[in-house]
């Protein structure tokens, strides 16, 4: 996004007469039908992205968020010498990538397609008129930018606390768990549009020490990933592993598990 205050013409693309699904996906399960039935309709623009895109630059002034409705985003903080990013956070369908843009208005890092996307706009200016005449849909959005501030926490945690083999499989089992909240089901394999260097980067860890701690979860019967995607081979021998509990996730019901 090239401009600080509108969305690039070319991915740009009016909504449909029914805007989004009259369900609510992943984390937006959280909203009743009357929260989602009023918010729903004011996302009248989409964004679509290929890879790699840049979907907001930090320190860029945004007047708009964005919901994921399909595809992978992280959040990247460039490195100092501006050779590569770190990516600091993934968002799954169903997740706003950058709502607490609406009160900071600029960001301290990207937003970052990792793979083909669309995103659903919403305007700030929109946005405020229907929290200020719904508090109880304000505090549910606010909460969900608080459930973002408990996940950067636990990878704080599992970064500094944990060892090498236990934070991929942590890591792991979290993508597993909110792909799971993000298609409505558990399955057995995902695509996973990420590098090993990119699970060094989220883990905090060496490539090298990811591609032991890959195969030996392969071997050890837990996962595997070939050719971009994840295959769950045993989720509770991979959960125990990383010594995952999803509490931290606040998920929305019927995928709590505590």
């Amino acid at each position: 996004m090239t401009n600080e205050t509108t969305l690039p013409d070319a991915t740009l693309r009016p909504a449909s007469p029914h805007p989004l699904s009259p369900r609510q996906m992943g984390m937006m399960r959280h909203l009743s039908d009357q929260q989602w039935a009023r918010l729903a309709p004011a996302m009248t623009e989409r964004v679509t992205a290929l890879p790699d895109t840049v979907l907001s630059t930090r320190g860029k002034k945004l007047e708009y968020s964005l919901l994921l409705l399909d595809g992978l985003v992280a959040r990247s903080v460039p490195r100092a010498d501006h050779d590569r990013s770190t990516f600091v956070a993934l968002q799954f369908p169903g997740d706003f990538v950058d709502l607490h843009a609406f009160p900071l208005k600029k960001l301290d890092h990207d937003i970052v397609a990792l793979t083909p996307s669309e995103l659903a706009v919403i305007r700030h200016d929109k946005l405020t008129e229907l929290l200020n005449d719904d508090v109880e849909l304000a505090r549910v959005l606010w909460s969900l930018t608080l459930v973002d501030a408990a996940i950067h926490r636990h990878w704080v945690m599992r970064n500094s606390a944990m060892r090498a083999f236990g934070r991929v499989a942590n890591f792991l089992s979290e993508f597993d768990a909110r792909m799971t909240v993000a298609l409505g089901e558990e399955r057995d394999r995902y695509p996973l549009a990420i590098t090993q260097a990119d699970i060094a980067d989220a883990t905090g860890v060496t490539k090298v020490h990811v591609s032991r701690t890959l195969r030996d979860l392969r071997e050890d019967q837990c996962c595997a990933i070939r050719n971009g995607t994840l295959e769950i081979i045993c989720r509770d021998r991979l959960r125990k592993r990383g010594e995952f509990d999803d509490s931290y996730l606040y998920f929305p019901e019927p995928f709590k598990t505590v």
